[in-house]
């Protein structure tokens, strides 16, 4: 709540400071000119949001320096989207509901979502206000469907309740993500994974628990490619 304060606040400065004093301009060049300025301004309105409260996200993203700066433009475009609109609220140009319906966290994950591995998902959703139930299933569904795809619909759905429930007791009891490196997360994580498996292993068969340890071990080392572990080390 304190950084959209903030963004609010910044962007508010930034609207009332462009060519205000100044008459001489033309109504026509001047509006060129404001929207151009208005722009960049809410631009770099996005990029101090981001530099507060993305930081580690950033970090986490794998990939070459294109991928990253592809994912980071797009960051800054949804986050400017919001800065405007912020603006054009307090101006009254648009209504409280525009503003909401971009400010909220399904829409920055619907649009980050195509360009994000399941990792760096998890680390976007816990620097927000976090994935619904159904989104966070989602992002291991199709993890397990490669690695235990012979397991039944049924028995599938039950690995993803469990370990849905043990990733929401995690949360909770973790300290602000802001707070912690990479390391301390992927370490937070893997402590999450192997609590599930010891859960998972009291309701599945050692046959099943085959194909299950093959999943889990899978989301394991995409934890560790985060951080400096040993990515081929696995704990379950």
């Amino acid at each position: 709540m304190k950084n959209k304060l903030v963004i609010t606040v910044i962007t508010l400065l930034y609207v009332s400071n462009i060519f205000g004093q100044d008459s001489n301009i033309p109504d026509s060049v001047r509006a060129m000119i404001e929207r151009s300025q208005a722009g960049t301004r809410f631009e770099e309105t996005a990029r101090m949001q981001i530099n507060v409260q993305f930081g580690i996200f950033l970090e986490s993203l794998s990939g070459n320096a294109a991928r990253k700066n592809q994912i980071e433009s797009l960051l800054v475009e949804v986050l400017s989207e919001r800065a405007k609109l912020s603006a054009e609220v307090s101006s009254g140009k648009a209504s409280p509901e525009e503003l909401k319906a971009v400010s909220n966290h399904a829409y920055l994950r619907e649009k980050l979502a195509p360009l994000l591995n399941s990792v760096e998902l998890s680390v976007l959703d816990r620097q927000t206000d976090g994935p619904s139930d159904a989104q966070l299933k989602q992002d291991y569904a199709a993890e397990l469907a490669r690695s235990a795809g012979s397991l039944s619909n049924e028995r599938q759905s039950l690995v993803l309740d469990i370990l849905v429930k043990h990733a929401r007791m995690s949360a909770n009891d973790s300290p602000n993500p802001s707070e912690l490196s990479i390391d301390d997360l992927v370490a937070q994580q893997n402590r999450m994974l192997m609590h599930a498996h010891q859960e998972l292993q009291t309701l599945f068969t050692s046959n099943e628990m085959q194909l299950i340890n093959i999943f889990m071990n899978q989301l394991q080392v995409n934890l560790y490619r985060l951080g400096s572990m040993d990515p081929d080390h696995t704990d379950l």
